[in-house]
């Protein structure tokens, strides 16, 4: 007993630490005391925690203990940036709010503090090794207990306790539904189902951990019994959180067999779906269609509406109220101003709108965001509708409203409520809070209690200081890990560390859509889980982690520097996703949604039949099927959400600058340099046109294989692995669907073999197998273009070949300039071509003048670079020229056109860079660098200028075509879906700023609004052209003229024109 007494009194941490560890997720949230200003209260486990730290701190103060850990000075550091958050916000942002409380905020920075501390008193009490068994008893009873107790809620009737409301929050016990969601012992079903994406790798992992069969199948039923549980909370993010969970634990035990399951478990998965009608139904629900009424004039939604028969008003009071508005329906006209409307004057199918309840937490309530509202297709036309708002205690009998004006009822897709307050409420308000600060945030406690998104609440709350001083933790976790998991020869260990680290994952997943940080018994658990996990490898750590010298050595790494493209990408371009579509947007709308047969979105199927016709049939169109599939493919998923292709636009941009950055490093040779060239691809404004117009995403895929394919050569060069070359020939083939400057991939491929391959014969290299090889996806896109009947050479598009000399040196002087000084550039460029357009024998000179300048430059200067300079300089050019090759010998410019050969110039320009401090080097090495760096900032703030002009353009684009769509429908008429029209348009805009409004593509726009196949559309300069071309008083012949700000205003034809 007394040897008991000692082992308990000497490891009183580690008892203390495995007891919160069960109880916590195991004792429901029973509220102890009241918390002014909030409905979250201070509960048992929070006196528990108080005690452990107590005796920890104790144990501290007699140094019988140490602070010190491989992640101490990041946690105090985020404490710190908390703090001092906090305190900013009571001081200088609490004051401008509503609802923020100085107390509440004190007590939310208490509580993080009180999650974290868990991790020192676990990682103290690791003394062990043989530690690890009880830790692994502890989590396999905890989950099984939560798991049980979880499915019992369901069919046994044990009560739930929620703090979802609060109601809820004051510890009633709930009995749950057959249909409801699970949440066990937990507050909620998200956090249910997160702190299951916590534990399952784990115990997952642990089956490779234990050669005993029984102990395995155990496993297996524990892993088993918490999938059911996590199935019944039907969260869609935390299934695909553990997904790939799941996937990474399988991945680190079983490579190749992770490898070669991929399409097996892409298989079960949508059987699993398809088999599971709940989980299917949640997220098939995540878009929904319904009908809503809306404003005609300023094309605001009213309300949801639904059609019902007449005699569902017998037992109901109909009203006639003379005005618009539903908001105030019973003050706003007095009881003689309403006239009551017998049940048998209504039509035999009446539109209906009634008053919403409160939220159910899946209805979707009054007001929620619809995707797209101005462009949905519109049903009818109305008058009037009617509006039954909720019964009142002092009316007899219910009352229905007649509400008179011009209404349209539209039908429109939206997305369900778990969506809806993410997107429309809790996100933009935490970026708000963020916006005031964006160093330090608006302070703890400044959001209220969910944002649903934990990386948008830290930043919020805690701004920028905080955000990456806390994953500075995890970053430091990873590298300490990797570190000392090698030396582990324990089986189980190793498993658990796994399990741990894919479950880290999974949570960092789970945390896009769930405050799962915040989460007290989530938060709990990862923090004591951490302290065990490091606490048990420091064991095992046969010599010192210089810690301060790994991390930065990861933050210079090539993932780091990834992450630091793919922020910059976002910082620069996020402000598009506001953007509305323009021009030929419709047209390829249209295209995916204009068939014969329709999906309940309105698309096209995404079938077979489909894909193959989009390869074979081009019907006189460009041949780019893969952009028609893209297309497809998004219109199935997000219809008409402009921020949805935006993002993929933005994402494209991103993955193109990162493998810019991947190219760069094989041919600079240099990290930085390389890192250099993938930002300055997202600084450079020339080929912005690329990025912020949606039908321009086939340039994006395009460029984005044509690199894949380039790299895949080079990793062949390297390795000498033909299946790099399979690669390279699937890229080019990829490349050249999406868009036909594809076509130059195999040419830029062979340029890179013949400059980076010295004294190797030219002509063996262009013509050996490998050459021919890379070549052989150009003979099958051209016979498939021609097959499939595509348009090759017209109009705009087409060769002047008296001209091509002059249009080839034009174009390439006016692509260099717009890539290097971006759009300003553009109308000098005009005043130059158009000058010399009429002095062809001047021009030829000055290109023949610019020709030998250039020549003698090279040969006097080249001496002057370093070999690999050069080459790359070389290669460069080549780039630049090759890339252009189907565009130079067009009559015109387009600075899409410029997107791919934009990698070119970025190779010279860090070259000139480079050159430029070494011709500063004879001042110093100080002067040198801080004169480059100056050089450089004006041309980055030149180019950072010229980005937010073009953003303004975009978008001021877009509000022209949003304009235009909303006043087309206000002027609707019943017939107009059906009847022959003809639409006559006046002073079409073609261009705002630099941005396209409506070049084309109008016709597809009207389309999709009316759907309407007998709907033809005509653009005249002058109203009285227009005029000529109607009958006057014509109900199919209509007149519009655009007004400044893109709306328009139907002229009406007199009598007297004829």
């Amino acid at each position: 007993m007394k040897k008991l007494w000692l082992w308990c009194k000497e490891n009183i941490l580690f008892i203390s630490s495995i007891v919160l560890l069960i109880f916590i997720p195991l004792y429901p949230k029973f509220p102890l005391l009241d918390i002014k200003n909030t409905w979250v209260y201070v509960r048992i486990e929070d006196f528990l925690v108080l005690a452990v730290l107590f005796i920890w701190g104790l144990l501290a103060l007699k140094h019988r203990i140490s602070l010190k850990t491989p992640i101490t000075i990041p946690i105090f550091l985020f404490w710190l940036s908390g703090a001092i958050a906090t305190l900013h916000g009571i001081l200088l942002i609490f004051p401008t709010l509503q609802v923020a409380y100085p107390n509440v905020a004190f007590l939310s920075f208490l509580r993080r503090m009180e999650y974290i501390s868990m991790f020192f008193v676990a990682y103290a009490s690791v003394k062990e090794k043989k530690y690890l068994g009880v830790l692994v008893l502890a989590i396999v009873f905890t989950l099984l207990s939560v798991s049980l107790y979880g499915i019992g809620q369901i069919y046994v009737g044990f009560p739930a306790f929620l703090t979802m409301n609060e109601e809820y929050a004051k510890g009633l016990a709930i009995h749950l539904s057959r249909l409801s969601r699970i949440s066990s012992t937990f507050s909620g079903h998200y956090d249910l189902a997160a702190y299951l994406v916590l534990i399952l790798p784990i115990i997952a992992s642990m089956i490779f951990g234990f050669r005993n069969l029984f102990v395995r199948v155990f496993l297996v039923f524990s892993a088993v019994l918490g999938f059911i549980a996590l199935f019944m909370t039907v969260s869609r993010i935390s299934f695909f959180a553990l997904f790939v969970s799941f996937g990474l634990v399988l991945f680190m035990h079983k490579k190749k067999f992770v490898l070669y399951s991929i399409p097996v478990v892409v298989v079960l998965a949508l059987l699993f779906l398809s088999l599971s009608p709940k989980v299917f139904e949640r997220f098939s629900n995540t878009i929904k269609a319904i009908d809503v009424v809306v404003d005609a004039k300023t094309g605001d939604p009213i309300g949801h509406t639904k059609t019902v028969p007449r005699s569902y008003f017998v037992d109901k009071t109909v009203k006639q109220q003379y005005t618009q508005s539903i908001k105030n329906i019973y003050g706003y006209a007095s009881a003689s101003a309403m006239l009551i409307v017998h049940e048998a004057e209504l039509p035999e199918k009446v539109t209906l709108l009634l008053e919403p309840s409160s939220p159910t937490g899946e209805d979707l309530p009054q007001g929620t965001g619809y995707i797209n509202l101005s462009l949905s297709p519109i049903l009818q036309k109305l008058d009037t509708f009617l509006y039954e708002p909720k019964p009142r205690v002092a009316t007899t009998s219910a009352e229905v409203f007649v509400i008179n004006g011009n209404f349209l009822v539209k039908k429109v897709f939206t997305y369900d409520l778990s969506f809806t307050t993410r997107f429309q409420g809790e996100w933009p308000k935490a970026m708000e809070a963020f916006s005031k600060n964006i160093l330090f945030g608006s302070g703890y406690g400044s959001i209220g209690l969910a944002v649903d998104n934990s990386y948008l609440r830290m930043l919020a709350e805690v701004g920028l200081l905080g955000f990456f001083s806390f994953f500075s933790i995890f970053i430091i976790v990873g590298v300490y890990i990797k570190k000392i998991l090698p030396d582990v020869d324990s089986r189980l260990l190793r498993s658990v560390v796994i399990g741990f680290t894919a479950g880290l994952v999974g949570l960092a997943i789970n945390a896009l859509f769930i405050d799962v940080f915040e989460a007290s018994k989530v938060a709990f658990v990862t923090w004591i889980f951490l302290g065990f996990i490091l606490g048990l490898l420091r064991l095992y750590e046969r010599k010192p982690v210089h810690i301060s010298k790994e991390f930065l050595h990861v933050l210079v790494s090539t993932p780091a520097i990834v992450v630091y493209i793919a922020l910059t990408a976002f910082l620069l371009y996020s402000p598009m996703t506001h953007n509305y579509f323009v021009g030929d947007d419709f047209t390829w709308f249209r295209w995916a949604s204009d068939c014969s047969v329709k999906t309940a979105s309105g698309s096209c199927p995404v079938d077979a039949k489909t894909i193959v016709r989009y390869f074979t049939e081009s019907n006189g169109f460009f041949y780019r099927p893969g952009s028609k599939v893209y297309f497809l493919l998004m219109y199935s998923l997000f219809w008409l959400n402009q921020s949805a292709y935006h993002i993929v636009s933005l994402m494209l941009h991103g993955v193109v600058a990162i493998l810019v950055f991947f190219l760069s490093k094989k041919l600079l040779k240099n990290i930085y340099f390389a890192l250099s060239a993938g930002i300055l691809f997202l600084l450079l404004n020339g080929n912005a046109e690329a990025v912020y117009w949606v039908s321009a995403t086939g340039f994006l895929f395009s460029a984005v294989f044509s690199l894949l394919g380039l790299l895949s050569f080079i990793s062949f060069e390297e390795n000498k692995e033909r299946r790099f070359v399979v690669f390279s020939v699937m890229f080019i083939l990829l490349s050249t669907f999406f868009h036909e400057v594809g076509i130059v991939t195999p040419i830029l491929i062979l340029l890179y073999r013949s400059i980076y391959s010295p004294g190797e014969s030219m002509r063996r290299l262009w013509t050996d197998k490998i050459s021919k090889l890379l070549f052989l996806p150009v003979p099958v896109y051209l016979s498939m273009r021609y097959i499939s009947q595509s348009h090759w050479l017209s109009g705009d598009y087409s060769y002047n070949l008296l001209r091509l000399p002059l249009n080839v040196a034009g174009n390439s002087f006016g692509y260099l300039m717009l890539t290097v000084f971006g759009p300003i550039s553009e109308p000098l460029y005009q005043i130059i071509r158009t000058g010399l357009k009429a002095h062809v024998i001047i021009a030829a000179i000055i290109i023949v003048s610019a020709s030998v300048v250039g020549v003698w430059f090279v040969r006097k200067y080249s001496h002057i670079l370093e070999k690999q300079d050069r080459l790359t300089i070389h290669f460069g050019i080549l780039f630049f020229v090759v890339s252009l090759l189907p565009f130079l010998g067009l009559g015109n410019m387009s600075s899409r056109y410029s997107y791919l050969s934009t990698i070119g110039v970025i190779f010279i320009l860090i070259i000139i860079a480079k050159y430029l401090f070494k011709s500063l080097l004879y001042n110093g090495k100080m002067i040198a660098g801080f004169g480059t760096a100056v050089a450089i900032s004006a041309f980055v703030l030149f180019q950072i200028i010229q980005q937010q002009q073009i953003t303004s353009d975009w978008y001021e684009a877009g509000k022209r075509t949003h304009a235009f769509i909303v006043s087309m429908g206000g002027s609707y008429e019943n017939g107009w879906a059906s009847m022959p029209m003809e639409l006559h348009f006046v002073n079409v805009p073609i261009r705002h700023g630099g941005a396209w409004v409506f070049p084309v593509g109008m016709p597809d726009a009207l389309w999709l609004l009316y759907r309407n196949p007998k709907l033809r559309i005509f653009a005249w300069p002058s109203l009285s052209q227009a005029f000529d071309a109607v009958m006057a008083g014509s109900d199919t012949q209509k007149v519009f003229e655009f007004e400044e700000k893109g709306s328009v205003v139907e002229r009406i034809k007199p009598q007297t024109i004829q």
